[in-house]
């Protein structure tokens, strides 16, 4: 609550759809990623806690590491498959937590969604979790803009289930999940 004081200040910040996010089970939120603010923004938007899955870098230092722990955040080596991440984040969901994650795997300077890597898709085949879409709007300025975060009804990726999937299949599920985030966007 006080980080929505500090984002809110001078700007309002407004959610709407918070009744879409199931209050127990595991599920995986998804969102679009435009600045550094987005997942205290998006963890503090929520009625649950939201683990993160982070880039490694960010574990850099004792004290950037204690914080991103703290805060419930993992690392994950990107560019490559980082199973030990990958145990972690399907353990969080069989647990019954919220995972966050930003399928574009990095920020978009442009603002424009960029396509899903296929770790978000893996992720959320593999655990069958619930995926709850989120629009992130006016993160890139957060003290000077309002901040409007629109959240999705929850949606499955079911008719991936059940079967091991080509690469093209799930670049398709990957839109799939790109296009749920898109109509939240304004």
């Amino acid at each position: 609550m006080a980080l929505r004081g500090l984002f809110g200040y001078g700007a309002g910040w407004k959610i709407e759809g918070l009744e879409n996010v199931p209050k127990e089970g595991g599920i995986i939120v998804v969102a679009n990623h435009q600045s550094n603010f987005d997942p205290p923004i998006l963890g503090c938007s929520l009625n649950r806690h939201v683990h993160f899955m982070a880039k490694e870098e960010l574990f850099d230092g004792f004290i950037k590491n204690a914080y991103m722990r703290a805060v419930g955040s993992f690392p994950v080596k990107r560019g490559a498959a980082d199973m030990g991440a990958i145990k972690t984040a399907l353990k969080l969901l069989k647990d019954g937590e919220a995972l966050g994650l930003f399928p574009e795997g990095t920020r978009s300077k442009t603002g424009k969604l960029r396509k899903a890597k296929l770790g978000a898709v893996m992720l959320a085949v593999k655990s069958k979790a619930p995926i709850v879409p989120v629009g992130l709007n006016g993160t890139q300025h957060p003290f000077k803009e309002d901040l409007k975060i629109n959240i999705g009804k929850p949606f499955t990726l079911d008719e991936f289930y059940e079967r091991k999937l080509e690469k093209e299949e799930m670049r398709v599920a990957g839109e799939v999940i790109m296009a749920k985030i898109a109509e939240l966007l304004e």
